[in-house]
């Protein structure tokens, strides 16, 4: 059999196109990876959440962590003691407050806990730049879970994105 010029550039082209859309479709994003770690994270929040309550926090990476709306509910002065320690925030992003090349990622949220209240507390965090796109791509109303340094609230990192995190 004889293939002309045509017929074989036809042939390569229809192999690299189905090669792409398979590579294509087997890739995860952001938000697939969320779907599949939902109820790990929901299960380890809620156990964060129950530990910080009690004073008997975890540790990650020799840093204790602390349950957002627990941090909150603290005096200053108790504040001062989780100073360069984690914070475990569960929220629902509200806006962007800006990107830089230098400064990373500035977003405002509320706590998923507080969803239904309409007098919710916006809160800002800072991640690094490396997150701008998997932000961008969850967009605004996406329930999201962040590791931060207290007491600023920086040097976040988002987890159950595709990251490891445990």
């Amino acid at each position: 059999m004889n293939l002309t010029l045509l017929s074989k550039i036809k042939i390569i082209l229809a192999v690299i196109c189905l090669c792409c859309q398979f590579f294509l479709s087997g890739a995860k994003n952001a938000s697939d990876y969320l779907k599949e770690e939902h109820q790990i994270l929901d299960s380890y929040y809620q156990q964060v959440k129950i530990q910080s309550q009690r004073g008997q926090y975890p540790v990650f990476r020799g840093r204790k962590i602390i349950e957002h709306s627990v941090y909150a509910t603290l005096e200053n002065m108790q504040k001062k003691y989780f100073a360069g320690e984690l914070v475990l925030s569960h929220f629902i992003l509200k806006e962007f407050i800006k990107y830089s090349h230098l400064g990373g990622v500035g977003i405002g949220g509320i706590l998923a806990s507080e969803v239904e209240n309409k007098k919710a507390k916006i809160f800002y965090l800072k991640f690094d730049g490396r997150y701008l796109s998997d932000l961008e791509f969850l967009g605004i109303g996406s329930e999201l879970y962040a590791y931060c340094v207290l007491p600023d609230f920086n040097h976040c990192i988002l987890l159950g994105i595709g990251e490891d995190w445990k």
